[in-house]
């Protein structure tokens, strides 16, 4: 099957080897993934999802915080998912990593009891962000949760020009719904219940915003 199209995370493939570093200076990147994970409230033996996994920084935080978790990576960049995997080896976590086509992925219904994501959904354009929430909604369990920190909205002028950056550097296409605040909605229509933003953060690039939803 044909590999659906991507933007990689920094735009041009060339600074895939920089994303760490890059991402790491310019913004809170720690504090917002702790909060993530500190939302999805993670017990003892809970299956959990990365989607977009990345270079594993959130997948490997995820599972130093909670090591009773049972913790899969997934990413369509095959270039930066191998980075991940030597990080992942250096650490020796218990972590599975794969790559997937960007289509389906390639989990039975019903395979996690929780999925979160960081600053993934702004690289996909909507109707990719619609069909990666229909998945995400089939592959997690009844009671399911997930967990996104994305761009969104914010009631400050100043962040919503500040994430015109990103959107030069991601597209306008694949970042609109963010720049409108639809997101929640998009994540209410593949089915979620309860979707509520729970925190916000002002960054150099706009305002991220942790949203939650249930699968009831």
């Amino acid at each position: 099957m044909e590999q659906a199209k991507y933007i990689p995370a920094l735009r041009f493939k060339w600074l895939t080897p920089l994303y760490d570093f890059l991402i790491n200076i310019t913004m809170p990147e720690k504090k917002i993934k702790q909060a993530l994970i500190a939302t999805a409230n993670i017990p003892q033996g809970v299956k959990v999802l990365d989607f977009g996994c990345g270079t594993a920084t959130l997948t490997m935080m995820v599972k130093e915080m909670y090591p009773g978790a049972k913790v899969t990576g997934i990413d369509v960049d095959r270039e930066i998912l191998d980075r991940a995997i030597e990080k992942v080896k250096e650490k020796k976590l218990d972590i599975f990593l794969l790559d997937y086509d960007g289509r389906q992925l390639p989990f039975q219904h019903n395979a996690f009891d929780r999925t979160v994501s960081c600053l993934v959904f702004h690289h996909l354009d909507t109707e990719t962000k619609q069909k990666a929430l229909a998945e995400i909604f089939r592959v997690l369990n009844k009671d399911g949760q997930l967990h996104i920190a994305d761009f969104g909205r914010s009631t400050s002028w100043i962040q919503r020009t500040l994430f015109n950056i990103i959107r030069r550097l991601d597209g306008f296409k694949s970042t609109d719904a963010n720049a409108k605040g639809l997101l929640p909605e998009l994540i209410s229509d593949a089915g979620f219940e309860h979707v509520v933003i729970k925190k916000r953060f002002k960054t150099m690039f706009g305002e991220v915003q942790i949203i939650s939803a249930e699968k009831i």
